[in-house]
């Protein structure tokens, strides 16, 4: 094996050489690879595009890069006709999630296997489906102008929900693709203090010929949250008839709420480049132009790549109504007789500071500087080239600023406070620096369907997170299974992470900590066998950690020294006759410690429907579909951290699930038009009210949802 991969960098470098010496050719325009691999949760055929210039006129191609190395992969296009009313909801985003009631707010999957690594900049990890990231943000190919922009609404007007997305692309020649998406949600929400403004947009482009290729963009977002910490008295939606006082009935923005007058700002930027130069030769092929002459294509031998990626983050958690609050909040140390009147918590028993007024505030920020520099070897250049090498080093350089310390205190940067202070004043902010060296590579083979495969590793050799180091990997083979295609996959990692920043040290009005964690490792191994032409896909997984990071009861970080499992068992059957449709996926997951991975055992989904054509076109899907999961000691989310949390206290933790959450739609598709006419949680109309989505948040009660969705491409 060393051999063979020392035989490949040589080649590389001999690839350089010889490409340098190819006199210039007029190309065919052009010619990048967009490796087709399936995205997680996406049909997406394994199949690579080799060469832009086949694709039709009226043809669109969208495509993420992978992360580090920026390799294009093919993602579908949000143009689906069958289940658009379902694919604008945030239940959408998976088999089963839980978020705060309203679109844009905070969410995390009840899938384990599907969550993804903290960011350090915690506070930005319940926006994770509306952030845009290099490994999410669509880039296009296409060679006519092409827009698509979809509306949504539902609820009255104290209580409407709006969302208006857009995108927009256009071609420059051969070469140029340029273009900007934007996605505004305005949500004044079912309950009360529970409204919601997230604004984000960016500006894209790419550069694409022979020998140099660069996709870039810029992104903002702003996002506000105005938080109630749930309800008080969860029988004000359990049992409504004890609350009546002689009125016919309870209004959802009546019910009292545990927090008023408190809000959360995340906001962000980013900048990202992406850009690589192509070493090779041209290669005559059959085709011919208008006189007759063989075309020449490029083949890309080898390429020297650099990915910058700047990102900076900033939180503001305000509080501006203490009567909503319960207990005091203390710094360690302190006695009763030291809390400032007035301010007031939710109870939990954790590492929390004073404030000094009425209105307080907490502003955390980060930012992030990587810069990667690779070389690699290009699969496929020859026919015994079965496989593409890629090395590279990358550098990290970050930034973290929070409240100072008051005068006074003193403390070990990674232990307790020791000192308690003398006066509570706050002079500023104090600043953390981190800088970090990566080294790592990545052995793939994306060409052909018998079997395509892609390693990647990569370990901190210098700097704040030293030894931390991500092994990953992923297998696919294709064969016949009773006369149909199967495709099977394997995947799996090991990673040795340090823990996110702002899980060691967080100095704010609410919560104050500093940890000295140990590094967390984290091993997944798991499989997929999908059987096309009979809708049906089997998954399995085991995830094995050690040195877990969760947020406990007290609201504070805490580490599991030990070793915690999740095992998951996924199944998903589509079948289809003539006009009826009926999608089925159900998933089983064990957790070996449920007082800190708290888990449905079994969560559902099903979807029936039938399609008609009216007057040869207009489609109609008319169906209905409905989300379950089995009940279980869901987390709590805290607005002053803004994580998701063990439930604070044993004595009133409480249940929620067993509920079917049952959507009625009507979806219809008019050329380049879609429309829907929704129902959500027509449940709630003849089923006991049980729609929690996490513990003291409720989801929305019934209500009917419209949206709209136009593309334009011409």
């Amino acid at each position: 094996m060393m051999r063979s991969i020392y035989m490949y960098l040589t080649l590389a470098a001999i690839g350089m050489t010889v490409s340098a010496q190819q006199p210039p050719r007029g190309g065919s325009g052009r010619s990048f690879s967009l490796a087709g691999l399936s995205q997680p949760n996406a049909n997406v055929a394994d199949s690579l595009l080799t060469d832009s210039t086949a694709i039709k006129k009226d043809t669109i191609i969208a495509y993420n890069l992978t992360a580090r190395l920026g390799e294009p992969y093919v993602v579908p296009m949000d143009t689906n006709r069958l289940n658009f009313a379902n694919s604008t909801l945030t239940e959408g985003r998976s088999l089963s999630v839980g978020y705060l009631s309203n679109i844009g707010s905070p969410a995390q999957t009840r899938i384990f296997s599907e969550r993804k690594e903290a960011r350090d900049f915690i506070f930005a990890d319940g926006y994770d489906y509306y952030i845009m990231t290099p490994e999410n943000a669509n880039f296009y190919d296409t060679k006519t102008p092409y827009t698509n922009v979809t509306y949504t609404s539902e609820g009255s007007d104290q209580k409407k929900e709006e969302r208006l997305k857009a995108v927009m692309t256009v071609s420059f020649g051969k070469n140029i693709n340029i273009g900007g998406d934007f996605d505004y949600i305005y949500s004044r929400g079912q309950y009360n203090s529970a409204g919601n403004k997230l604004l984000s947009y960016r500006l894209f482009g790419n550069y694409l010929s022979d020998k140099y290729e660069m996709r870039a963009y810029l992104s903002n977002y702003n996002f506000v949250n105005y938080e109630n910490g749930g309800l008080t008295d969860d029988t004000y939606l359990t049992d409504p008839d004890a609350h009546q006082d002689g009125k016919l009935g309870l209004d959802t923005k009546s019910f009292p709420v545990r927090y008023t007058g408190a809000f959360n700002r995340v906001r962000g930027k980013q900048y990202f480049l992406s850009h690589r130069y192509n070493l090779g030769f041209y290669r005559a092929t059959e085709e011919k132009d208008e006189e007759n002459n063989p075309v020449e294509k490029f083949v890309p031998v080898s390429s020297i790549i650099h990915t910058m990626e700047y990102e900076d983050n900033r939180r503001h958690f305000t509080s501006t109504n203490q009567a909503a609050i319960d207990t005091c909040y203390k710094i360690p140390g302190y006695s009763e007789d030291d809390r400032i009147p007035g301010l007031t918590g939710n109870g939990n028993n954790g590492n929390r500071i004073y404030g000094l007024s009425a209105q307080l505030h907490d502003r955390p920020s980060a930012w992030n500087l990587k810069n990667t520099l690779a070389i690699s070897l290009r699969e496929g250049f020859q026919d015994w080239v079965k496989f593409g090498l890629s090395a590279f080093i990358a550098i990290e350089k970050r930034r973290f600023k929070m409240t100072e310390l008051p005068p006074g205190m003193t403390y070990d940067d990674h232990l307790n406070i020791v000192t308690p202070p003398t006066t509570l004043d706050y002079p500023g902010y104090v600043i953390y620096d981190e800088f970090s060296t990566y080294i790592g590579g990545e052995l793939s083979k994306r060409l052909g369907s018998l079997l395509t495969y892609n390693a990647r590793g990569e370990l901190c050799l210098v700097g704040s997170d030293l030894g931390e180091f991500r092994l990953t990997g992923n297998l696919q083979t294709r064969f016949s299974l009773l006369k149909k295609d199967a495709v099977i996959k394997a995947e799996g990692y090991i990673k040795n992470l340090r823990p996110a920043f702002f899980t060691r040290h967080n100095h704010s009005r609410y919560f104050w900590w500093n940890n000295n964690f140990r590094n967390e490792q984290q091993v997944y191994v798991g499989g997929t066998i999908d059987i096309e032409g009979t809708g049906t896909r089997l998954s399995a997984g085991v995830n094995s950690m050690q040195n877990h990071i969760y947020f406990g009861q007290s609201g504070v970080p805490e580490q599991h020294g030990g070793n915690l499992q999740v095992v998951n068992a996924r199944i998903k059957q589509d079948l289809h006759f003539r006009a009826f449709g009926w999608e089925n996926e159900a998933a089983f997951q064990y957790s070996s410690d449920e007082n800190i991975i708290p888990l449905p055992r079994l969560s559902l989904y099903s979807n029936i429907y039938v399609t008609v054509k009216l007057a040869k076109v207009l489609s109609v899907q008319l169906g209905a579909d409905a989300h379950y999961f089995s009940s279980y000691y869901a987390p709590y989310y805290e607005p002053a951290t803004q994580q998701f949390q063990l439930q604070p206290d044993n004595s009133t933790k409480v249940r929620i699930g067993d509920y079917p959450l049952i959507n009625g739609y009507v979806n219809f598709h008019l050329k380049q038009a879609r429309f829907f006419v929704a129902a959500y949680n027509l449940g709630n109309q003849f089923l006991d009210p049980k729609h929690f989505s996490f513990a003291h948040y409720p989801l929305n009660p019934f209500v009917i949802k419209l949206g709209i969705s136009v593309k334009f491409n011409n």
